[in-house]
């Protein structure tokens, strides 16, 4: 017998070290309580009685179902069917529900909370070509022992129902539930520069290529043309440049060029910076946003066809600015599987200039140099919906909530 007031114990057998997923971590709703290692939930709440753990990490059986499970999982990926973690209880007493942010079996109900359907692949897309596997994926969703699917926004909620050919009946376990972030301090910027940031991650596989998805090549060539005529105008960049536009872009004045810092340094450059720039031609979300309106920056982004204009309200909290279709990569342009190949993408975004875009880039940053009672005033705008709009911890929980509780 468990001695809690949480209704409802979430196993999370895989945790995910990304900032999106912290506050679902450490600050869930009421009635929900989450835990990653069964037998310290089991010493923290206090059982009446102890069971051996017979799945013990140092116990044969536990290094037989390891060797398994890779076997298992090379075999999937051998077959380019998509990966599927088997969850097996220690004890079924310990929770009501197991979530994870890709697919799962398990004896107990399961809760998928996932970005979009490329992060049920590991954003394999051969993956996503074979009806075998879309049936695989669709079959499991559906079962009833999936409890919900939570997806991180509306437009990955519409990719999945439109890409698995969902029922009407069924949709209504698709629940949008948004990452959220804590609203931050800082202080009233006084800057002799108007500072811009950008900030893009470092990919694993293909750094380059990161570049130019961001939006790295535009904002870099949007700034060489604004501090031509404007000079009290700063750049900080935070991510890989290509040798070739390194080479060109160091001999222009005010940028200030980082591979990558440490969060803790880039919190403070959110807290210094006036103007945030995340051109993005392809983001299944963009954490970054949240980031930059819990610090009240406005922001300039595309109309990527993704959630940019979901978390960037065009003409309140900042500015969702218009581009070439040509530019716009999957799942955003087309739905899946009809998305152009990544090479051809690529070979897009290096080998031509987005005109529209730096044109509309130019344009709406020009705005927002010389207004600084309009940057405060998509600032404030933006970091409203952290602290007490659709995107607050507050709005988040209340409806995990009602969720859980079977109120919506």
């Amino acid at each position: 017998m468990v001695l809690s007031l949480n209704k409802y114990a979430i196993y999370i057998p895989n945790k995910v070290n990304h900032p999106a997923y912290d506050l679902f971590y450490e600050e869930p709703p009421n009635n929900i309580r989450i835990i990653f290692n069964e037998q310290k939930y089991k010493n923290h709440l206090g059982y009446h009685e102890t069971k051996k753990n017979y799945l013990n990490s140092h116990s044969i059986i536990s290094k037989i179902i390891k060797i398994s499970k890779n076997l298992f999982f090379n075999l999937l990926g051998f077959l380019n069917l998509p990966i599927v973690y088997p969850i097996l209880p220690t004890n079924k007493l310990y929770y009501d529900y197991v979530l994870n942010n890709g697919l799962i079996l398990s004896f107990k109900k399961s809760i998928c909370y996932t970005e979009y359907i490329g992060s049920l692949v590991n954003f394999n897309d051969i993956i996503l070509r074979s009806p075998i596997s879309i049936k695989i994926i669709k079959k499991l969703l559906l079962s009833k022992r999936y409890e919900y699917v939570f997806v991180w926004s509306k437009t990955a909620k519409k990719i999945l129902i439109n890409f698995l050919r969902i029922p009407d009946e069924k949709i209504s376990k698709f629940k949008v539930i948004y990452p959220t972030i804590v609203p931050k301090n800082y202080d009233i910027r006084n800057n002799k520069k108007i500072q811009l940031l950008f900030i893009s991650s470092i990919a694993k596989t293909d750094i380059e290529f990161n570049f130019y998805m961001k939006g790295g090549k535009l904002v870099l060539q949007a700034f060489k043309e604004l501090i031509l005529k404007i000079k009290d105008l700063e750049l900080t960049f935070i991510g890989y440049v290509p040798p070739k536009f390194k080479r060109i872009f160091e001999k222009i004045p005010n940028i200030n060029f980082f591979l990558k810092l440490p969060y803790e340094r880039i919190l403070k450059l959110y807290e210094k910076a006036d103007i945030f720039l995340f051109p993005t031609y392809a983001d299944s979300f963009g954490f970054t946003f949240l980031e930059a309106m819990a610090y009240g920056l406005p922001i300039i982004c595309l109309d990527n066809n993704s959630t940019a204009s979901e978390l960037v309200l065009n003409n309140k909290t900042g500015f969702v600015i218009e581009t070439s279709q040509k530019f716009l990569y999957f799942p955003f342009s087309k739905y899946c599987p009809e998305w152009i190949s990544q090479k051809k993408y690529y070979n897009n975004l290096r080998d031509y200039d987005d005109s529209i875009g730096l044109n509309n880039l130019i344009e709406k940053l020009e705005i927002l140099i010389k207004n600084k009672e309009l940057r405060e005033k998509y600032g404030k705008n933006g970091r409203e919906r952290i602290v007490n709009g659709n995107l607050s911890l507050e709005h988040r929980n209340k409806k995990l909530y009602n969720i859980f509780d079977k109120k919506i």
